[in-house]
């Protein structure tokens, strides 16, 4: 595919988002105030790495305006909205090493595995997932948050995305993280919702409706090839998956700056392990770090993307973005 005809696919990619881009496109950048939105992409017991990413950028001084969360980046788009600083980003680090896949998945897997036999709609109840994040979200509502903040959800009847913006912090993290099968849907309504990973490109569709100028897209990460084992049916779906997170990454990446949006891309090269595998998380975190420190210096390159796709960095590269002041203390609701 040549440079052309990315740029073409990326233009009808963003031609449903009628409102938010026909805004940017009328508007000259150098008219608007550079607004940074963190647009945090899911993906289970990986949002560890993404966790340390975020501690990365804070550290450097990247700070967001607004911040929009799916899946995994939900809950570290949540607790970091309360106080984007380099010290609530570090204490979400803990939260995560404190987390183990007994306390999300809850009973063995064996005993879970007989909820298809029973024509359940999910592997697991969802209790184990809800009590973690009762833990750090419980009582929280959007108003209380420092930041905007987004959570992106999918209705499973019709696929469109639904957007939390008001209400309850801890029921749209759960909605957001309902994977389809592996945790029970959340009824909203006269919809039933579901994993917002469904519908990840309506994150950022959110981040340009939120005004970015600048995006810092934060993928969760995945696995490098030389790591992988495909010696299973789980490993082979497990690396299907993965591929597909990649090429939507690097879809998202051309669509954003094929209208003129900055954009910080963050991918971990992760060691190997599943969504729901929640004891891997000091590595992960280390792999979050070290990604979002190449990132910042202009030598992103995710395994698996094709030669060229992004400008290599230059010997001694400028910083992609330059480092912001923390927002003044404000509530918002949507």
């Amino acid at each position: 595919m040549t440079v052309e005809e990315i740029r073409q696919h990326a233009n009808h990619l963003l031609g449903r988002a009628a409102t938010g881009l026909q805004r940017f496109r009328r508007t000259p950048r150098e008219s608007r105030d550079p607004r940074t939105v963190f647009v945090l992409l899911g993906g289970g017991s990986r949002g560890a790495a993404q966790a340390g990413a975020l501690t990365e950028l804070l550290e450097a001084g990247i700070v967001p305006d607004a911040i929009v969360g799916i899946s995994a980046g939900s809950w570290n788009g949540a607790y970091l909205g309360v106080e984007p600083t380099v010290e609530r980003a570090r204490q979400l680090e803990a939260l995560w090493l404190a987390t183990s896949s007994h306390d999300i998945i809850g009973r063995p897997r064996w005993i879970s595995a007989l909820s298809l036999l029973a024509r359940r709609r999910s592997l697991f109840d969802g209790q184990g997932m809800r009590r973690v994040a009762a833990r750090y979200l419980a009582g929280l509502d959007f108003a209380d948050l420092r930041l905007p903040v987004r959570i992106v959800a999918a209705d499973i009847i019709s696929g469109r995305a639904h957007f939390f913006s008001e209400g309850s912090v801890l029921e749209a993290v759960m909605a957001s993280s309902a994977v389809p099968g592996v945790f029970p849907p959340i009824p909203g309504g006269d919809k039933l919702l579901v994993d917002g990973g469904m519908a990840e490109w309506a994150g950022c569709q959110a981040a340009l409706d939120l005004g970015a100028t600048r995006i810092c897209l934060l993928a969760c990460g995945a696995p490098e090839p030389t790591t992988l084992k495909l010696s299973g049916f789980i490993q082979m779906i497990q690396r299907s998956m993965d591929l597909a997170y990649r090429d939507g990454f690097n879809r998202s990446i051309f669509a954003l700056r094929a209208v003129g949006i900055e954009v910080l891309p963050v991918f971990p090269d992760i060691p190997a392990c599943s969504f729901l595998d929640f004891d891997h998380a000091a590595e992960l975190v280390e792999a979050g770090r070290a990604a979002a420190k190449r990132a910042l210096l202009g030598s992103f390159a995710p395994s698996g993307l094709g030669q060229g796709t992004l400008t290599p960095a230059p010997e001694q590269p400028a910083p992609l973005f330059k480092p912001s002041a923390p927002p003044a203390p404000s509530a918002h609701s949507a």
